[in-house]
């Protein structure tokens, strides 16, 4: 090899190696930062608003008498709408009532248990066992029950503010006994307590006229019809978290 062609060799080698010094390493690169960056903002963002929700006593309160069934598809509907507003670390009441009420749920909530959830609101309308053996419903003895549900909560050291769902067609005699709407109003009222809140689904419209009058000085409380469940719970859950 001639002494020229060496050196042009050696000189290429020189030029490629000092390129190669002058590239900034990987890690200086603006794109890795930025990418870096749009990496922790994608996973930070919904972890912190995740952190910042409220957690609350979620409640869902089913008339499944014989006057509500026509209304298999709304109650169906507005069960999913009640399940995309759980957020894991909730507390999740559900129950049904008629002539008598049957608690199906008193536990916190887990992501794991949404599509469980979920496919159960096919079956939302069927009555349990326990309940339709006497004609009637009760809105007292669900609130009644209710509120013995929150208290076992709140003995477990549980103090998140209630936002309750209370489906219900008709208050129908039971046993002859009419509903107290003074009763009724006192018992939504300490419901509401501590930041709560409570919508009313589906009356119709004499126990709407009644539960209006009745609720009208009531702070933190709706009633709303079936077509507007979904409005109601877009007030009633953010309103509780907030």
């Amino acid at each position: 090899m001639s002494l020229s062609h060496r050196n042009r060799s050696e000189d290429d080698s020189n030029s490629s190696f000092e390129q190669i010094q002058k590239e900034p390493p990987l890690w200086k690169s603006p794109l890795i930062w930025l990418c870096g960056i749009a990496g922790a903002l994608i996973i930070g963002i919904p972890l912190l608003m995740d952190g910042l929700t409220h957690r609350v006593i979620s409640v869902f309160m089913i008339d499944v008498s014989l006057s509500n069934q026509p209304y298999k598809a709304s109650l169906e509907t507005l069960c999913h709408q009640y399940i995309e507003n759980l957020v894991e670390g909730d507390t999740n009441i559900q129950g049904k009532f008629a002539d008598k009420v049957a608690i199906l749920s008193n536990q916190e909530f887990q992501e794991r248990d949404r599509l469980l959830l979920q496919n159960q609101c096919e079956q939302i309308a069927l009555q349990p066992p326990e309940i339709g053996k006497t004609q009637g419903t009760s809105l007292i003895d669900a609130l009644t029950r209710l509120e013995t549900e929150i208290q076992h909560q709140q003995s477990q050291g549980n103090n998140q503010p209630v936002a309750a769902v209370i489906v219900i067609q008709s208050a129908e005699l039971v046993n002859h006994q009419r509903q107290d709407f003074t009763l009724i109003k006192s018992k939504i009222a300490s419901i509401v307590q501590k930041g709560g809140a409570v919508v009313i689904i589906g009356p119709a419209v004499d126990l709407q006229n009644q539960l209006s009058r009745q609720l009208m000085s009531v702070k933190n409380t709706q009633i709303c019809t079936y077509s507007d469940s979904q409005a109601c719970l877009n007030w009633l859950f953010p309103r509780v978290r907030k």
